[in-house]
């Protein structure tokens, strides 16, 4: 299997020749379709409810079959629909790990007659109950103040003994909200493309850190897939990570040839 490259095709298809293959992942992370009707440049964001969830179904079982036994999966969704999609891969024998959120202030509303729309989920299920690849430390946040780290803080433990809790150097635990921007406005023109649901590298990248395994050594190693591979942003950033020393595998799959050609163009100007 050739690895780090963008395949142009069906995924739908390409995913059953993978299963059929023996090829398996550490973690699926990926942005499909949300059916919300965008123009990607063919109907797959224009599917009728039954038809929406029936494939999403086939799409999450192969997924799953894909996976290594400690394997993830990182499913963007919108509020729309993602709790069907959360039933669905606990239907599919999968381990629900965390909704997550990916909160933005940066957004523009169509309308008025609703909230202003400030965020993602994005699910976190595992194919093990017990194992899976979470790095805490390697997406750890800086502390909201620093005046609770001047004076020691104590608490007590399951037998009630006296601990002091020490702050981490390298800052506090992310939670399950992730604050990134959307690729809006001049901050970001050189990043953004035509893709209609482009993601930010800065929040791909922290997905990647956070979900893909490591070596002895403390290098990314895992194996990665993107059945949506979109624009290439999943691919961009693991060639950016593999710049700096790490050895991931990645296959993103596209059915668009417009945004193959652009994803291999973002790989070819890292």
């Amino acid at each position: 299997m050739e690895y780090n490259k963008v395949i142009n095709g069906n995924s739908d298809d390409i995913l059953e020749q993978f299963i059929e293959e023996g090829i398996k992942f550490d973690l699926i992370c990926t942005d499909p379709p949300y059916n919300l009707n965008k123009d990607f440049g063919n109907n797959s964001d224009k599917l009728e409810m039954d038809e929406f969830l029936k494939i999403t179904e086939e799409r999450i079982e192969k997924c799953k079959k894909l996976l290594k036994p400690n394997g993830s999966i990182i499913w963007f969704g919108i509020h729309h629909y993602i709790g069907f999609i959360q039933t669905i891969m606990y239907k599919a024998g999968l381990f629900y790990r965390r909704m997550n959120i990916w909160h933005y202030e940066n957004g523009f509303s169509r309308t008025s007659k609703a909230p202003l729309t400030q965020y993602e989920p994005f699910l976190w299920f595992s194919k093990s109950k017990a194992k899976w690849t979470y790095n805490v430390d390697d997406v750890r946040v800086p502390y909201k103040s620093t005046d609770r780290l001047k004076n020691p803080v104590y608490y007590k433990g399951k037998n009630g003994e006296k601990k002091i809790w020490q702050p981490n150097p390298n800052g506090a635990m992310r939670g399950d909200i992730w604050d990134f921007p959307t690729l809006a406005g001049k901050a970001f023109e050189k990043e953004k493309t035509p893709h209609p649901t482009q993601k930010p590298e800065a929040l791909i990248t922290e997905i990647i850190k956070a979900f893909c395994p490591k070596n002895s050594e403390g290098k990314y190693v895992g194996t990665i897939l993107d059945p949506f591979h979109g624009s290439g942003t999943l691919g961009v950033c693991c060639e950016k990570l593999n710049r700096e020393g790490h050895e991931i595998k990645w296959i993103g799959i596209e059915l668009e040839e417009k945004w193959c050609k652009i994803a291999n163009d973002r790989l070819k100007n890292i």
